[in-house]
């Protein structure tokens, strides 16, 4: 057992410290020889100091003594001691631990810290490394320069545009004198003072050859200080070039290269401006090509592309140098003349014009004869503005179409009623169908050969309530132009068709219906199919419809067309050819095409008895015709001197007022009724007493 060695050391210790403190004072006592007032306090302090210490000691002694006891008379627990001496143990072995776990944390840390520093040296290195692999392969020029202009980057690209092999010999080098050889070259206080201002110069090449550029500069700031500046550019040749393109196709005609319409009207506005500066007068040409639609429809876009072209370059040979010649669209042309003295001025070459007409075209080996009609405005005579100006040569150009074509007219204010009527018939027209105003009469056609009726052709009728009743001569070619001849084509079929249908039904007897077809109808790649559809539906067969196609179908010779003939004829359906004898008719035509009648044009016979030349054309085609095992319908018979001709001639079918003028259903099929009842009761007595009683 262990004891306490603390108290005899410790009380050893104030013993001999009391010993001491006494000798001093005695000695001091001795030799000092105070005076008798210090000895007082001496004798009381000493003994007082010498009870302190002697206090302390027992206490010191007491305690220890008494712990001494308590230890003594307690058991010892030798498990608490041994586990305190462990905890102690463990504590101590924690906190050598926790020192060596802390170095090797802290050199951890510091190896971390190492690490990490290499790696962001890695990326910058990598961000500098993709930082330039951007710049080399930016489509984009871009050189950087100092505050002196001297060059201290430039891109591949840079290098490229401007001619050099290698970035590195921009470098250095004075880029405002390098690249611009003008006063308003991109400097480099001009582009820190345009920050993001695009601009558009010219760069000249290390060959000496220039370029359009659009650039663009910003400051190149540094530590907050700009310290030069970045000037982007890029060719800008081919946006130009597609800008020029745009401008050109928005002034000019692509086909012809002539002003189109909106530059001609820009040239007639300065135009009059100038003229009522100067008191002189100007002349407005408006001119079109005769029947160019027929011929584009019947002999394809690309020849009349073609024709256009030719056209378009016989005006300028006809035309004075300062003249303007510009197309409208389609085949509408206008000419500018100005400085004139007079409105006669005009006429010759307005005659000039027509003349450069008279040669004819030759258009995929085809020899065209074209003719043009001209109108003609005069300023200030006949308007003030642009605007009325070209109405007004339009309204004298549209008067001579109706005159006749191929010649030109001055404007008058009568004319204004004519192209008035014109666009009302185009406003009207519009719906006509859908409103019921278009309706189908029918002319009646006749045997010759026995007086029977044999059928009937299908004629449109159109009553408005604005412009009244109005001509198939007014309507048609208006109703081509705008598509509406479309629909009014399968209006007329359906219509015939029933016609036909009913007719049979009430009469028991063969009827034929004949409906025109148009060019533009020919076009439908289903009109076949359409056409048999119809008839099948009706119970009907080919034979009871005949399809008249006029000699604009017959121009194109296109494969479709005679296709489309070839599935109607062998079908079974009649094939006429309308209108023989006019226009470009040819005797090929009557070869190629499944024809089987031919119709003679009501101008021959309306001179047959006047001319001997018509008969004798007359006989012609219907020999002819018989040849080739075609019957001939004879238009326009309104006498019976005329008919009585053509029956001697051996004509088989006529047709014409005095036969009947178109009539609607119910009245053609009272016709039909008295026809039949008068062969009923046996009073036939020859042709002409039939004829009386229609």
């Amino acid at each position: 057992m262990k004891t306490n060695t603390n108290f005899p050391i410790n009380s050893g210790y104030l013993c001999l410290t009391m010993v001491i403190f006494n000798a001093c004072i005695g000695l001091f006592c001795l030799l000092g020889l105070p005076a008798q007032s210090s000895t007082l306090p001496l004798t009381i302090l000493l003994p007082l100091a010498n009870i302190i210490v002697f206090g302390v000691i027992f206490s010191r002694f007491y305690n220890q003594h008494k712990h001494a006891c308590t230890l003594s008379e307690a058991p010892l627990n030798t498990n608490e001691l041994s586990l305190k001496v462990d905890h102690k143990t463990a504590q101590l072995n924690q906190l050598r631990k926790t020192e060596l776990s802390a170095r090797t944390v802290s050199k951890n840390v510091q190896l971390e810290v190492e690490v990490e520093q290499a790696q962001t040296i890695m990326t910058l290195k990598d961000d500098l490394q993709l930082l330039s692999a951007i710049l080399d392969s930016t489509a984009v020029a871009i050189y950087a320069v100092d505050n002196k202009g001297l060059c201290i980057f430039a891109n591949p690209q840079c290098a490229l545009l401007l001619g050099y092999s290698h970035p590195s010999q921009l470098l250095k080098s004075n880029m405002q004198q390098l690249v611009n050889q003008r006063a308003e070259s991109p400097n480099t206080e001009s582009s820190i003072q345009d920050l993001e201002n695009i601009k558009e110069d010219i760069f000249w090449k290390a060959d000496g050859s220039s370029f359009p550029v659009e650039y663009n500069s910003q400051p190149l700031t540094l530590n907050s200080h700009v310290n030069g500046a970045v000037i982007s550019f890029y060719d800008n040749s081919e946006r130009r070039e597609a800008e020029e393109l745009i401008r050109r196709q928005a002034h000019y005609d692509t086909l012809t290269d002539l002003p189109n319409r909106f530059l001609a009207l820009k040239r007639l506005e300065q135009l009059v401006e100038s003229s009522e500066r100067s008191g002189k007068m100007l002349a407005v040409i408006f001119l079109d090509l005769d029947d160019f639609k027929k011929i584009n429809d019947s002999l394809g876009h690309e020849a009349g592309d073609l024709l256009l072209i030719t056209a378009s370059e016989r005006l300028l040979k006809t035309t004075r140098a300062e003249d303007t010649v510009g197309r409208l669209g389609g085949d509408e042309f206008i000419i500018l003349l100005d400085g004139l003295s007079s409105a006669n001025d005009a006429q010759p070459i307005a005659e000039n014009l027509i003349g450069g007409f008279r040669k004819p075209f030759y258009i995929d080996n085809r020899q065209l004869i074209l003719t043009a009609s001209i109108g003609i405005a005069i300023y200030p005579n006949d308007g003030e503005t642009p605007s009325e100006l070209l109405r007004n040569a339009d309204s004298a150009m549209y008067h001579t179409k109706s005159i006749g074509r191929n010649t030109y007219s001055y404007f008058t204010h009568a004319m204004n009623k004519e192209v008035s009527r014109r666009l009302a018939i185009e406003e009207q027209i519009h719906g006509a169908l859908e409103r019921g105003e278009i309706r189908v009469h029918y002319q009646i056609q006749l045997d010759i050969r026995d007086g029977s009726i044999m059928g009937a052709e299908a004629l449109l009728r159109w009553n408005n309530p604005t412009l009244g009743s109005v001509s198939p001569a007014e309507f048609i070619p208006i109703a081509e132009q705008t598509g509406m001849i479309e629909p009014m084509g399968e209006f007329v079929l359906q219509q015939a068709l029933e016609t036909a249908h009913i007719w049979q039904r009430k009469f028991n007897d063969k009827f034929r219906v004949a409906i025109n077809l148009s060019p533009r109808q020919f076009r439908n790649p289903k009109l076949v199919q359409t056409i048999i559809d119809k008839v099948e539906k009706l119970g009907m067969h080919p034979s009871d419809l005949e399809l008249e196609i006029t000699e604009g179908v017959l121009l194109s010779g296109h494969a479709y067309t005679l296709g489309a003939l070839m599935q109607l004829s062998e079908a079974g359906f009649y094939i006429s050819m309308d209108d023989f004898g006019t226009g470009y008719s040819s005797l090929s035509y009557l070869k190629t095409y499944p024809f089987t009648i031919l119709k003679i044009d009501r101008s021959f016979i309306h001179d047959m008895n006047k001319d001997d030349k018509s008969n004798d054309l007359i006989i012609a085609t219907i020999e002819m015709a018989h040849a080739l095992g075609i019957r001939v319908i004879a238009e326009g018979v309104e006498t019976q001197e005329q008919l009585d001709e053509l029956s001697f001639m051996m004509c088989d079918y006529a047709q014409g007022f005095l036969i009947s003028k178109p009539v609607p259903l119910k009245e053609l099929l009272k016709i039909g009724s008295r026809y039949r009842k008068m062969h009923e009761q046996n009073t036939f007595q020859g042709e002409s007493e039939a004829l009386n009683i229609v």
